[in-house]
């Protein structure tokens, strides 16, 4: 995968927090963006699909033999 140099511009306290986090985790803080920004990410994939899968009901219509009652919270969510 090819990365690439950002640079952020941060609280200077936000920044001390984020390395003492870092370091009491055994990570750096580069990691940590990265995690937090991939999580958010995702978070927005699966609640993406979660509406698709709604409206695919939805256009089934209310003649659907989808039993409404046997549908998961956790299957629409698709959590992990």
């Amino acid at each position: 995968m090819e990365k690439r140099n950002i640079t952020l511009s941060l609280p200077v306290d936000l920044i001390r927090n984020a390395k003492i986090y870092a370091a009491e985790h055994d990570t750096s803080v580069n990691t940590l963006v990265r995690d937090l920004l991939h999580d958010a990410l995702s978070l927005d994939d699966r609640a993406d699909q979660a509406v698709e899968r709604l409206l695919e009901l939805a256009d089934a219509g209310p003649y659907s033999s989808v039993d409404p009652g046997s549908i998961r919270r956790e299957d629409l969510y698709d959590r992990a």
